[in-house]
This record gives structure tokens, sequence and C-alpha cells, in this order.
């Protein structure tokens, strides 16, 4: 069973009813309180210096309009004023949306259609053909229901946002002890780091990033994930729209195996650094240690060793399912779903050396680990394999004749 607790912490209500006596929203506010989740009341829309401090909020509830000043019952809202209206919620839900993924009740006393008929016209905020998490409610559905009970319903239907949320409360938990100690320990060990990478030519920035991030892993807890309590009748969405799922999970898959250029250090240089010239890709495979400019060295002069790869079409992906793994051969290494949903094949045959400055603004990215292990590992060898002699034709009697090749003029083709 899926604990509606996984959602209470801080909630921020914006809401120009709450300076009112209306009942509905304030027993919204109470229902949320009494769990003991603080409100953070708001009745116009946080400026953008405001809605910088809101990240750490556990959901969000918008009234879809936002008059400011109540009008009288009976007088409908002037057209253009709820134009401007909706156009200002959209543009704070964008917003959102940049700082802070969580769910967000929009409230509404229209049929709820016309609110979702307009959010359908911005298609980078909400999709509903799955659970969005924008949420549009009518306030007495929701207070009839409860807020939370309505929150679990949701949620059942997205296991994406269970399994994401379940995950940031582990991280936030081993954040904490991961601060904890650091801050109770002397306060100069950062100095004393970058002192040791600097005498290893390592840039600080880089190292001590890469420090902090394996000791936050090294205190997250072993994951229990309850999937279980998901319907199986949800994967049944895949097989209805099974390109858009392969979509996703080419996504999900390249997010463990590949940074792009953006999300690197630009005086970080490594192994598993991807370029793109022309139509060819080229992976640098040199170690760590050997990528970083020595005394006296520009960085620029440092030489990269490269094996060149090209995109995979869909008809040369040849997938063994019962390994879950791409075909290779002795001369080459696949890497599926690398970037942009394509798989790409290095080849080991030719390696070619070349400096730094020739390929710093040609990079797209950096292959991880293990992909990037696994590609060395097989170069290497590569390298050491050894020539076997040719078994003689005549020799293989238990193979049936219309099963042997003959050999090609020109000898055998490199590799099995």
């Amino acid at each position: 069973m899926l604990d509606p607790k996984l959602f209470h912490g801080i909630v921020v209500i914006i809401d120009d009813q709450l300076r009112g006596a209306v009942e509905n929203i304030h027993a919204i506010q109470k229902q949320i309180e009494t769990v003991g989740c603080h409100v953070i009341g708001m009745t116009t829309l946080p400026t953008d210096a405001q809605l910088a401090n809101l990240g750490g909020a556990s959901f969000f509830i918008v009234d879809w309009n936002l008059v400011g000043e109540p009008f009288d019952e009976g007088i409908a809202i002037p057209d253009a004023l709820k134009a401007r209206l909706v156009a200002e919620v959209i543009a704070f839900l964008k917003k959102l949306k940049g700082v802070r993924i969580a769910p967000v009740f929009v409230f509404t006393n229209e049929p709820t259609n016309v609110v979702i008929e307009e959010l359908r016209k911005h298609p980078d905020l909400f999709i509903d053909a799955d659970p969005s998490h924008i949420l549009v409610k009518s306030k007495a559905e929701v207070v009839e229901k409860g807020i939370f009970a309505v929150l679990l319903e949701w949620l059942q239907q997205a296991p994406s946002a269970y399994v994401l949320k379940r995950w940031e409360l582990e991280y936030e938990r081993a954040k904490n002890d991961l601060f904890m100690d650091f801050y109770g320990r002397s306060v100069y060990w950062p100095l004393i780091l970058k002192q040791t990478f600097e005498k290893d030519d390592v840039p600080p920035s880089v190292a001590l990033g890469n420090l902090i991030g394996r000791n936050l892993l090294s205190r997250m807890t072993p994951f229990e994930f309850e999937l279980e309590s998901f319907d199986e009748k949800l994967l049944l969405g895949i097989q209805a729209n099974d390109e858009k799922y392969r979509e996703t999970l080419l996504s999900v898959l390249e997010g463990e195996r590949f940074l792009s250029a953006e999300r690197l250090h630009e005086t970080s240089v490594a192994p598993g650094d991807v370029f793109k010239e022309g139509k060819s890709y080229y992976i640098n495979i040199r170690p760590e240690c050997d990528c970083i400019a020595r005394k006296g060295q520009n960085q620029d002069d440092v030489n990269l060793y490269l094996l060149k790869g090209s995109k995979l079409s869909s008809g040369q992906l040849n997938f063994q399912e019962g390994y879950g793994q791409l075909e290779e051969r002795d001369v080459n290494t696949a890497i599926f779903a690398m970037k942009d949903g394509s798989s790409f094949s290095f080849q080991f045959s030719e390696l070619q050396v070349r400096p730094w400055r020739d390929l710093k603004d040609k990079r797209i990215g950096r292959l991880l680990s293990p992909f990037l292990t696994r590609l060395q590992q097989r170069y290497a060898s590569y390298l050491q394999r050894p020539g076997l002699p040719r078994i003689p034709v005549a020799a293989v009697a238990a193979v049936p004749a219309k099963t042997i090749e003959p050999v090609p003029p020109n000898g055998p083709k490199e590799g099995p």
C-alpha cells in the first residue's frame, strides 16, 4: 500500500480567497495542517525571487482565477481580464516546472475540461495522455475526498512519480547525514583536498564535486520500492503507445551511461569523452591520469587516444534477446542508447592520437562506467589477441559441407 506521507512537508497554497471567509480553501488548508504539514499561504502569484525559495515544497495548490478583489455574486469576470489571469497562471506554472517538479492542484470554479483545454495548448507543460503532475480539480471534490486521498489516487497511476519521490526522500536523508559528518569535522578539509588535487594537476572543483558525490552515494541505504502496489493493467498503456514508451526508455537508459557536454566542466578531460567531427565520432580511451597537463605542459597539448565510431542504424542493431545485449565482434564495441536514443559502434582497428586543442570544441559528452570500462577492457583484449592457425576444411568432417564458407581470395576478414 502506497503511503500518502510521501507528500507530507511544506505545502504552498496560492489562492486569493485565503484572505476571506470562503470555507472550501480553508477546509483544505486544515486537512493539510492536521497531519502536521506546514502551509505557506499566498494570495498572489509569487515573484521570481519568491519562487526560487519554494523548491522544497511537497506540492502546490493554485487557484485558476486569481482575481485579487472579489466580484459581486452574479457578475462575470470580463473576458479580457480572464485571458490575462489565465496567461499569468500558465506563465507561473512553466516557471514552477523549472524550479520544482511536484504535484500541482489547479482549482477552478469552471468546468474542469475548460481548464484542461487551455493547458493542452502548452504541450511543454501539460500532456494528459499520461497522468500529469498538474491535477485540475474543483475545491468541493477535494474537500469531499480529502486532499491526500486525491494525491494517492494520482500516485497510484504514476509509478514514475512514486519511485522518484521515494528516491528523493532517501536522498534528502543521506544528504543530511553527509552535512552532519562534514560540518562537524575540521572546517578546513576542502582546502587540504584542494592542495592534494593540485599536486596531481587535477582541476580541484571537478575532483571535489566528484568526491562529495561519492560520499553522498555511500550514505544512501538500499531502496525498497513497493511497485507491487501498482496495477499491472498500467502496462497495457505501453502496448497502446509502444513508440512513445520506447522513447522514454531510451532517455532513461541514456541518462545512466552518458553525460552531455553542457554538464561537464570545461577544464575536465577524461576517458570516455566523445567528440563529433563531421559524420564521425571519436571516443577517448586514454587513462584519466594521462589526460591531465603536467608541470610545464599546456592542457591544449595533451594527446588523447581516440577510437573512431559511427551511429548505428536500426538495421545494424543485432540484439541478442537471451542475453539482453547487442552482438559484437572482437574488433568493436557497441553502446546502446548512448546519445539521443541512438546506438554507436566504436572500432578497434585504428587508434588515433590527437591533441585536446583540436577536439575541445567538438566534445558532445562523456560515456560513463561501466560502459566505458567495458569498452577499455575489450580494447585491451583486442591488442593482445593471439593469432590461431586456420583449421583445414577437410578436417571438419562433422560440419555439413554447405555450412563451410570458402576462403576469400584476399584472405580472411579481420576478427571472427
